[in-house]
């Protein structure tokens, strides 16, 4: 399951953790909207 997480103040990262808990970022984003959108497409949402 993707994800987003605060990364730094300012700054989501969207990625997931593997089964041995190892975080694989995919992108960063300046604002929760944008990095939530990438979490809905990727997790096989549709685009908004």
């Amino acid at each position: 399951m993707w994800v987003y997480l605060l990364s730094e103040p300012g700054l989501y990262t969207v990625g997931f953790f593997d089964p041995k808990g190892k975080w694989h970022p995919d992108n960063d984003y300046d604002n929760r909207a944008d990095a939530a959108d990438r979490v809905h497409f990727l997790n096989g949402g549709k685009l908004r």
